[in-house]
Order: C-alpha cells, then sequence, then structure tokens
C-alpha cells in the first residue's frame, strides 16, 4: 500500500529537527571607557551605504591580553586556550564574551596597552612582493570561499609573499588545502602574527554592515574591498577534495548500495533559521526527487544526525534517502562526499559554494534575500528566489525574522509559496547539462 505523504513533522521530531545549537552568549554589558581602552573609535556607523563609506569605518577589532588561561570552544567544534599574560586579535564580539566570567566574578581579559588601530594597514591592491599579508574572517564556509579567488590571483602574481589565514578552526579541513595559504591561524590569533605582519585584508562588515551588499553580489564586494576588481571569470573559488576521505565516502556509497554522480547532495538548514526553509518544504522537493529516480543523501553536522533521521521519518521513499550527518566529523568529509555527487541543493549555506569549488552543479533556495548576490558568478548554479511580499528582507543574524516570531515558527515562511515540481524541474537540467 502507497504511503500516504505526510510533510507536517510532530511537535517533538521537528523539535529535534529544528535545533540549530546555541545562541551566541552574551557577554557583559561594556562601558564607554572599555570601548576607549579597546581603542575602539567612537561613533561608528553601524549600517553604511557602500564600500567606500565602510572604509572609513575602522572594523571592529580588538587587542586583547589574557589575565590568566582562558578555555572556550567555537562551534562544538574544537577546544581553544588563550595563554595568560599573551596577547589576542580577536573580534569586539568575542572580546565580550570572553573578558569576564560571570559565575566566578572575574575578569579573564583586559585591554593590551597597544590598540588595534595603530597597526592596521588595510590591504588595498598594493604590491605584495616579499610581504606578509594577514587575512581574517570570521564568517561561515561560504565566506571564506568568497575570498579564497583572490588569495589565488595574488599568490599567483606574488608568488614570494606570505598569506597567512585566520578562520574558525572547525573551517581549516577545507583551508588547509589551498595552496595560496601559507599558514593556518586560529580566531582569536596571536598578536605577533599582527606584529610582524605588512598589511591586514579584514572582511567585518563588507555584508553585514554595507547596504550594498543587499544588491551587488559577495564575490564582487570582496574583490573590490581588496581593491583588486577581478573579473568574473576567475571570481570562482576551486579546490579539490582530499583523496583520502574521498575513498572513505566511496566506502559509503558502497554501504549503501548507490553509485558515484548517483545520488544528490541535500543540506537543509543554514547555521541560522531565518535563512531555512520549514522542513515540510524539504519533504516534499526530495519526495518528488526520489519519485523520479533520484537518491538524495542529507548532510549536516553530526550532532543534527538525530534531527536528520526524524526528518527521513516523513519521507514517502526511504530506501533512497541516506543520512549522512554521522559521517561528517569533519568539513573535508562533507567536501569529498559532494565531489561524488550529481548536484547539490541547500539554503543559502556551505554546501552551494562548496559544489561550485569542485565543478558540481548546485541548487539554491533563497528566501531573506536573493540568490544573485551570492551565485551570480557562478558557472554551474541556479537558484530560486523565494514569493512572498517581504522578501527580500535582507535579515542576517541567528534569530528568526518578526513574520517567523508571529506564525511561532523559527522557519520564515517566505520559503512556503516555492513549488517543488518547479524546483526538481531545474535540479534535473542542472544535472543533464552537468
Amino acid at each position: 500500500m502507497e504511503q500516504k505523504e505526510t510533510t507536517e513533522m510532530n511537535q517533538t521530531d521537528l523539535k529535534e529537527f529544528a535545533d540549530h545549537g546555541k545562541l551566541p552568549p552574551q557577554g557583559k554589558p561594556v562601558s564607554v571607557a572599555l570601548l576607549r581602552a579597546l581603542g575602539m573609535p567612537m561613533g561608528i556607523k553601524p549600517v553604511v551605504d557602500t564600500l567606500e563609506e565602510l572604509k572609513e569605518n575602522p572594523p571592529g577589532i580588538v587587542i586583547g591580553e589574557a589575565l590568566q588561561d582562558v578555555t572556550f570552544m567555537q562551534n562544538y567544534f574544537k577546544e581553544q586556550t588563550i595563554r595568560k599574560r599573551h596577547k589576542y586579535v580577536m573580534g569586539f564580539g568575542v572580546y565580550n564574551q570572553l573578558h569576564y566570567d560571570q559565575k566566578r566574578n572575574i575578569k579573564l581579559l583586559k585591554p593590551a596597552k597597544i590598540k588595534f588601530k595603530n597597526l592596521y594597514n588595510p590591504y588595498r591592491g598594493q604590491d605584495l612582493s616579499g610581504k606578509t599579508l594577514v587575512v581574517s574572517r570570521t564568517g561561515g564556509i561560504g565566506d571564506l570561499l568568497f575570498i579564497k579567488p583572490n588569495l589565488d590571483y595574488l599568490k599567483q602574481k606574488y608568488p614570494d609573499c606570505t598569506i597567512k589565514f585566520a578562520c574558525g578552526p572547525q573551517y581549516q579541513a577545507m583551508v588547509e588545502t589551498w595552496d595560496c595559504v601559507d599558514q593556518l591561524l586560529d580566531l582569536p590569533y596571536p598578536f605577533i602574527h599582527l606584529s610582524h605582519s605588512h598589511y591586514q585584508a579584514i572582511f567585518e562588515g563588507v555584508i553585514e554592515r554595507c547596504k550594498q551588499a543587499h544588491t551587488d553580489n559577495a564575490y564582487r564586494l570582496f574583490t573590490s574591498w581588496l581593491g583588486l576588481n577581478l573579473p568574473d571569470e576567475l571570481l570562482i573559488p576551486k579546490q579539490e577534495a582530499k583523496p583520502a576521505k574521498v575513498l572513505e565516502c566511496q566506502e559509503i556509497l558502497e554501504d549503501w548500495k548507490i553509485k558515484e554522480k548517483d545520488f544528490i547532495i541535500l543540506q537543509p538548514k543554514s547555521s541560522s533559521p531565518v535563512r531555512s526553509p520549514a522542513p515540510g518544504i524539504w519533504i516534499k522537493l526530495v519526495n518528488e526527487l526520489t519519485s523520479r529516480g533520484h537518491n538524495v543523501a542529507i548532510t549536516d553536522s553530526p550532532r543534527n544526525a538525530n534531527g536528520v533521521d526524524k526528518l527521513i521519518k516523513y519521507m514517502k521513499d526511504k530506501s533512497k534517502v541516506f543520512n549522512f550527518c554521522r559521517y561528517s566529523s569533519s568539513l573535508d568529509y562533507t567536501i569529498a562526499m559532494t565531489s561524488l555527487a550529481s548536484a547539490a541543493v541547500g539554503p543559502d549555506t556551505a554546501i552551494l559554494h562548496i559544489a561550485e569549488s569542485l565543478g558540481i552543479p548546485s541548487f539554491g533556495i533563497y528566501g531573506p534575500f536573493q540568490g544573485y548576490i551570492r551565485l551570480a558568478t557562478y558557472k554551474k548554479a541556479d537558484w530560486i528566489d523565494a514569493k512572498r511580499e517581504c522578501a527580500p528582507c535582507h535579515i542576517h543574524g541567528h534569530n528568526p525574522c518578526e513574520p517567523a516570531r508571529i506564525n511561532k515558527t523559527p522557519w520564515s515562511p517566505c520559503y512556503d509559496l516555492l513549488d517543488p515540481l518547479e524546483m526538481a524541474d531545474r535540479i534535473e537540467r542542472l544535472i543533464e547539462n552537468g
């Protein structure tokens, strides 16, 4: 008997699938005196219209000195320790989270005597021959890939330059394969790397604080920010999967009894609910794809594996849907599995950018902002934009949008009117065109 299609998860299953992890912790409220001690310029505009205006508003980067060893963890991934009496470069938000232990009522960090603004020498296309460039970005995988084509260009033009790249440790399994990067640094990173560099490339605010990001493609913004203004044909990130991880993923496919290029890899959630469709959208789309004979592998972090199991429970043909979450213990596994897929599907999230960097077709589902501002330079990508009066709203962040809060749901309702038949048709065309 054919199973009746159900696209609404019960509340218990929905709660587990909807878990986006803990919201960023809030630090102790800071005073104007502390801002001055950190060297934070007063009167910074929170949002500006153009990149040129943003250049006149220094980044919110500070230098903190540890009063004792401070241990913390980023994104459930890796325990980090900053050492007593050592100075570190970090975003103001990170300093605010780490500088005070409210449970023990003690200070953990203090402002360093030397201020970031006194050392900041932004890279704007200068000659890098024999020079050292420190690049840092606190954003996710997509943000790092927006940067990569520029670093490839710089390393080719100035082969004797040194490029250091500071990012979250959860992303380093990807960046460590990039030939354009000479040294990887954890964020926050030790002060010595700043003091020994000639230039710094800091992308804080390029997307979050600049209205130009509402209309301009991110790759074009990032290359403009660096003063390089590379043409679109060079703004394609390129990387390769690690051979050992590919072999492991091939073994997983053998266990699943499916072949390479005979499955679509799907990432259903962004890092924030505001950029994620409700699970019912995915149930309808996956049901349509499997009814046409496609296998679908769903990926996310291992801590979301149970939630994805709950999602799969609502699929009509479960024999064609596979949970890859438990295998994706680091980013290089997701990269490897994506390299073996026929296409990648997701909202505004990492899988789309990873796919393009590997030459794999990708299909994006966009709501708060249009797919153009992320995927326009890609050669093997297509996207669909949400259909609702409030879209695009250009909202970023980790909290649901106002219509979602009114509806008492974490999911943005702007995705709800998208047609799964149209999406499946366009995904199949991408696969056919290779």
